[in-house]
């Protein structure tokens, strides 16, 4: 999906956008593997159906946001019932203005779709302040031009990013020291996973035992650090092969492979699949 002009006058592409239902159904780009480098919520005001992220299966209903990040691989199945929908386009670079802003303001995390929170439902309350905040970013785009459209539609977006911190924050328990831990676990991966593979990097950069490490990662995310960083290292392949059209040579070496014959062995012993058989799948 490409973030569209919504006037035509302008040059260029915007760092955000909000996208009505009949632009969405233009094309088939929803319904197709895409790997986007901006984020992206989808606010589906009608109808029910199935998409994923990541290759993990979930369900919208009405009035349901979903919230997907940059680089996230994602596709919806063609809907079945009548659906209207719309969407919120913003690239990192636009919302995050300080380092506050990168722990709030659409943070989403490595394990956040395993624990629902890409997902939010709106009670009818919350649909109407939602949908003031949305006519208000839509006349932006109307009525706006330059740093004015800019400045006044990240005001905007920044009250809807927000209240959706607030509605994720009313649905799940609050952060504990573990959680934080967690996090900050998850950081470090994304930042680090193509160049460091084993656990012993991830102990001394959060000083913390191997023993405790794991108690976290198993009950937080049923799984040991060892395995989620390679549950990470195997996820960025499988967005890479589906997502692009690069060669799997390329892919390997990106991910910090001497050779491509081992990301191939790698993949095939976590995946049960070769990387050319799960990307004509």
């Amino acid at each position: 999906m490409k973030i569209r002009q919504v006037n035509s006058e302008d040059k260029g592409s915007n760092p955000f956008g909000i996208v009505s239902h009949a632009d969405l159904m233009k094309s088939d780009d929803l319904f197709v593997p895409t790997l986007r480098n901006f984020h992206v919520i989808f606010w589906f005001k009608k109808g029910t159906g199935t998409f994923f992220v990541d290759f993990q299966k979930y369900e919208f209903s009405e009035n349901s946001l979903v919230l997907l990040a940059k680089d996230q691989i994602s596709y919806f199945i063609p809907f079945d019932t009548e659906v209207e929908l719309q969407s919120i386009v913003f690239t990192p670079e636009f919302i995050y203005r300080n380092d506050a802003d990168l722990h709030h303001l659409f943070h989403i995390s490595i394990s956040s779709h395993i624990n629902g929170i890409q997902i939010i439902h709106l009670e009818p309350e919350d649909a109407k302040y939602f949908q003031m905040l949305s006519d208000n970013m839509n006349q932006v785009m109307r009525s706006h031009k330059g740093l004015m459209r800019q400045n006044s539609f990240y005001h905007w977006l920044c009250l809807f990013l927000l209240n959706c911190e607030r509605l994720q924050h009313n649905t799940h328990t609050k952060t504990t020291i573990n959680d934080k831990l967690i996090l900050q676990f998850n950081q470090l991966l994304e930042k680090h996973y193509k160049t460091q593979f084993k656990v012993d990097f991830y102990l001394r950069e959060m000083n913390i035992t191997v023993k405790s490490l794991s108690k976290l990662t198993r009950e937080k995310l049923k799984l040991s650090p060892k395995a989620v960083i390679d549950e990470r290292r195997v996820l960025e392949m499988k967005r890479q092969l589906k997502g692009t059209t690069k060669a799997t040579k390329q892919i390997a070496y990106e991910l910090g492979f001497d050779e491509p014959t081992n990301m191939n062995k790698y993949f095939k012993k976590h995946t049960g699949q070769t990387p050319s058989a799960f990307r004509k799948e």
